[in-house]
């Protein structure tokens, strides 16, 4: 069988799938860590990582389920079982992560006109003041998202709508490996960076237009799920071809796949740039692809640890007392609302 048709019915199966919820609780014990120590940039130690090192637990027989992950398990209200290592992050910390994750969602809507104000309902109007400078909806990945401006913040913004569609799930489905350019034996997500290419014109000339009359301004990138591998792979073409490092940018991404192998993790873990990489408790799509698919995730994870919304910033990558903690018990319903936002077009 083809396999862009393969996982295209894979993906179809998991859709009907999240209908079938299963009520068995959540157990997990504590385990080992692994991947980059904790700091203001994550220690270059990724190579020395290896993949499939999590003890593999069975889900139940029946267990609606994709790649061994089930795809609709239903958690228990607080994570006792487990002795999480994470440091618990400030209030503040969690406000400014919620604070990203509604303008983030707000790419599942249309947000106006070019050069018009910022309008698409309750999650536009936490951001008064902001007018959008670009939007995009590329034909062949169907990658949707937008370019704005707050004076207010002296912000640039952008952002990158999710998997909304037929098109961005076939993307979300491509698990091959092809080579990153940029960095000798580097590889990415072929699907992402294809996604990324495709926006790649027009989000990079009008942020650069925009930070060029506005030098004092910041830029942050912005996306949820597949939209935040387009926000890193988008912030990475800016550090190289632009300049901007953590002084100009900022990357606020929720959800968000697996990207690239541990040359690939290497490289941006080494960058000075300010990644904040959110995951709300047992959410599948940060379990894709699957780590002996030969990936691995960047720093830094944030990790939503309870239905009171509490966040802990994890001690490595792929920590196992933290995201990693849950699997193979995940749920595609703990993709599509971080707190109480919801990350889908059901935002608009």
């Amino acid at each position: 069988m083809n396999p862009t048709i393969k996982f295209l019915a894979l993906l179809v199966a998991v859709l009907i799938a999240v209908q079938l919820a299963s009520t068995a609780p959540l157990k997990k014990e504590k385990k080992g860590h692994k991947g980059h120590k904790h700091g203001a940039l994550p220690v270059k130690v990724v190579g020395n990582v290896k993949t499939g090192e999590h003890p593999i637990q069975k889900l139940p027989k029946g267990t609606p389920q994709a790649h061994g992950l089930a795809t609709n398990w239903t958690q228990p209200t607080t994570n006792s079982a487990v002795q999480n290592d994470g440091i618990p992050v400030s209030t503040h910390r969690v406000t400014t992560l919620k604070n990203y994750a509604r303008l983030a969602s707000t790419a599942y809507c249309v947000v106006g006109t070019e050069n018009g104000p910022f309008t698409c309902g309750s999650y536009c109007d936490d951001f008064p003041e902001t007018t959008i400078v670009k939007t995009f909806n590329t034909p062949k990945t169907s990658s949707i998202g937008f370019v704005a401006r707050n004076d207010n913040n002296k912000a640039i913004y952008v952002a990158y709508r999710g998997s909304a569609n037929l098109g961005s799930f076939i993307q979300d489905a491509k698990f091959v490996l092809t080579d990153y350019p940029p960095v000798a034996g580097a590889k990415v997500h072929y699907g992402f960076l294809e996604d990324q290419k495709e926006t790649r014109e027009i989000v990079y000339d009008a942020v650069v237009q925009e930070m060029e009359k506005h030098e004092d301004y910041t830029l942050y990138m912005l996306g949820h799920s597949l939209g935040g591998t387009a926000a890193v792979l988008q912030a990475l073409d800016f550090y190289q071809n632009a300049g901007y490092d953590s002084s100009k940018m900022v990357v606020y991404t929720y959800g968000e796949p697996r990207i690239g192998n541990p040359a690939f993790v290497d490289y941006v873990d080494s960058l000075p740039i300010k990644f904040f990489r959110t995951v709300n408790r047992n959410d599948i799509v940060p379990h894709l692809p699957p780590e002996n698919f030969g990936y691995q995730h960047h720093g830094n994870e944030h990790w939503i640890e309870n239905a009171s919304g509490d966040v802990v910033l994890c001690s490595t990558n792929e920590d196992s007392s933290c995201a990693d903690s849950v699997v193979p018990f995940t749920s595609i319903s703990s993709h599509l609302m971080y707190w109480d936002i919801k990350m889908s077009v059901f935002a608009c």
